[in-house]
């Protein structure tokens, strides 16, 4: 059901990645503290975390189907995860450093970890309901 806990997670965890996107500034230029958002380019790394948090959306309503549910979640974990080591190893250079924005993409990966956790979770509760049948 859209109510469960996981349903929750997974929704704090698609607006954070959004307002992530818009609001927190993911690169810092040293040199002429210049900012570099991803709401002004059209880089893979913007199309990665929209896709993630597309796929937390597709996630939510995927309540009767467990096993697909946490197949998405973990999609969206692993492009949440290649989007922030793009971030270190290919984008930052001697010039752009690491800004908040790249720090912050920790929270919304940690909201799949519980949201997996609760899905996990409910199986089990399923499991054992339907032992005692």
């Amino acid at each position: 059901m859209i109510q469960r806990l996981q349903s929750l997670f997974l929704f704090f965890s698609t607006v954070s990645l959004l307002v992530i996107v818009y609001y927190f500034p993911l690169l810092k230029d040293s040199s002429n503290n210049v900012e570099y958002y991803l709401k002004n380019s059209s880089s893979i790394l913007r199309y990665l975390i929209l896709a993630s948090s597309i796929l937390s959306v597709f996630a939510i309503f995927q309540f009767r189907n467990r096993n697909k549910q946490k197949i998405v979640v973990r999609i969206s974990r692993l492009l949440i995860t290649i989007s922030l080591l793009l971030i270190l190893f290919v984008e930052t250079t001697e010039v752009k450093k690491v800004a908040s924005g790249t720090l912050l993409l920790v929270i919304p990966f940690v909201f799949l970890v519980f949201a997996n956790f609760f899905i996990n979770k409910d199986q089990k509760l399923i499991d054992e309901s339907e032992r005692l049948r």
